[in-house]
């Protein structure tokens, strides 16, 4: 048997138990995998902790993400983030929508996926209610907030006013420093583990920066 975590447009986050997945003759043997867009039959009880899936059909995977190195690294920030960040059973069609329409433009970018990263962070807080006000800064400000947990010096600025103004269709036309992209996604993640079920570190970032050293 395999257990997994799904993101689902009409229940949000379950986890659920799929019986003989493992097994090689298994007609759902590969159709959940990492970052598969799937139609599932899902006996659903609400007060159950583990869902069990009877059936799954595979719909749609991202070729080009799965396939680059780069790629990989941004999907599976975004999914770690995501999975951190909202709890089983909360419905959330918005934010559904904004990760498949982020792995479809991932999938087809052909540079700067730092940017995608970075987007789909801003959308997140925005949507659990943890978004700094970008417009509250005055000349002598350079913290969202007075415990300096969200700390952006006045250069970095710009780079969060044009992302949070821009839309998942744009987000690549945007032009922005890598050393500043990576910067501020990190203070994103700290932000996040702060306020959210994330632990003092995101795993995926550590198990990349690893992989990156052999690279």
């Amino acid at each position: 048997s395999k257990i997994v975590t799904l993101f689902t447009k009409d229940h949000g986050k379950m986890n659920a138990i799929v019986k003989g997945a493992r097994n090689y003759k298994s007609k759902l043997c590969g159709t959940l995998e990492s970052m598969n867009y799937i139609a599932a039959v899902i006996y659903f009880k609400e007060n159950r902790e583990l869902q069990l899936i009877s059936g799954a059909e595979y719909k749609k995977s991202f070729y080009h993400i799965i396939h680059d190195f780069e790629k990989l690294e941004a999907a599976y920030k975004i999914i770690e983030i995501l999975n951190r960040s909202v709890i089983n059973n909360d419905t959330n069609k918005l934010m559904f929508e904004l990760l498949m329409k982020t792995f479809e433009k991932l999938n087809d970018a052909k540079e700067n996926y730092s940017l995608f990263v970075l987007f789909f962070l801003i959308q997140l807080t925005k949507n659990i209610g943890l978004s700094p006000d970008f417009e509250d800064l005055n000349s002598d400000n350079e913290t969202f907030f007075t415990k300096n947990e969200f700390y952006v010096i006045k250069s970095e600025i710009s780079t969060l006013k044009s992302l949070e103004k821009c839309t998942v269709d744009t987000v690549g036309d945007i032009k922005a420093d890598i050393v500043i992209l990576n910067k501020l996604i990190s203070t994103y993640e700290r932000f996040l583990t702060n306020h959210t079920l994330g632990n003092k570190y995101y795993k995926s970032t550590k198990v990349f920066r690893e992989l990156n050293l052999y690279a």
